[in-house]
């Protein structure tokens, strides 16, 4: 799989990607028996094969996706096929393996998590990047809001919880990174027009999070200020919304911006009533 980076033309890396989803999918379906051998060897093999499972995860994802490739390199069918195989590889680590019934410790959940939070972060550093690598990084971002999401009790499990948990830290930081860096942007460039792919990841976090639910057990690992820890109740009902009052800061600005389609995305997500006024929101939660 790293050999993508030096030769993109080869088939190498693309049979060893799919042999390792198939493997890796083997794996989790699997329940391995454990009353066959001592705990403690057990726990040290899962930890180990984890382990690896983490490295080859990190490697090929920060390493050989959703990076630019010389445009003689690749024809243009060749370059969206690997796009695809990119977004299936990703759409393995979270759909099937994250939020899975696994037996991973929680510090391999914090590394996988983090290499996808690596992988959403690119934007940040640079002002254009190439189509294809903006729609890498914001398919990263958007599943991060996935692996907080809760839709029912019918697939949610301990091992669910502890997941979610990870992501919700790692996506409010990255949110806020965000829209921060939005709200930088339009004030230092003034009237200039700011990067499409600022405005781009800046829509959809706004847009995700108008969508996202979480799970009070999602909810509860939230960092809210003391004068904010009463929003936490709000999420014993129905629709949990916990999570807004975190950015609630970085709304109040935004109500301000030059952009019309963030101010509106921003009134849509901060308010639960289209008639309370920001000045009402502001003096009730201290933002």
């Amino acid at each position: 799989m790293t050999t993508r980076r030096d030769y993109p033309k080869g088939a190498l890396w693309r049979l060893a990607v799919e042999g390792f989803n198939k493997l890796l999918l083997e794996d989790v379906k699997t329940i391995h028996p454990v009353y066959k051998m001592d705990q403690t060897t057990y726990r040290v093999q899962r930890a180990r094969f984890w382990k690896e499972v983490a490295d080859v995860y990190e490697t090929f994802l920060v390493g050989s996706c959703g990076w630019a490739f010389p445009s003689d390199t690749l024809a243009a069918d060749v370059l969206k096929a690997d796009e695809l195989i990119e977004i299936n590889f990703l759409n393995v680590l979270g759909d099937k393996v994250l939020m899975a019934q696994m037996d991973a410790p929680t510090d391999i959940l914090q590394r996988l998590v983090s290499t996808l939070d690596r992988c959403a972060s690119r934007t940040g550093c640079l002002g254009l990047i190439p189509p294809n690598c903006s729609k890498f990084s914001l398919s990263c971002l958007q599943m991060l809001f996935s692996l907080c999401s809760y839709s029912s009790e019918d697939n949610w499990h301990s091992k669910r919880s502890v997941v979610s948990k990870v992501s919700i830290l790692v996506l409010m930081k990255r949110c806020e990174c965000i829209l921060e860096r939005f709200l930088t942007d339009e004030n230092d460039l003034g009237g200039t027009p700011l990067p499409a792919v600022r405005i781009e990841e800046t829509i959809c976090v706004l847009q995700e999070l108008a969508r996202l639910i979480i799970h009070p057990d999602t909810a509860s690992a939230l960092q809210l200020k003391p004068s904010l820890r009463g929003a936490l109740v709000d999420n014993e009902k129905p629709g949990g919304r916990a999570l807004l009052f975190v950015l609630l800061p970085l709304f109040y600005k935004l109500h301000a911006a030059r952009e019309t389609r963030v101010r509106e995305l921003v009134d849509g997500v901060a308010f639960d009533s289209p008639t309370q006024s920001w000045d009402c929101r502001k003096a009730r939660f201290g933002a």
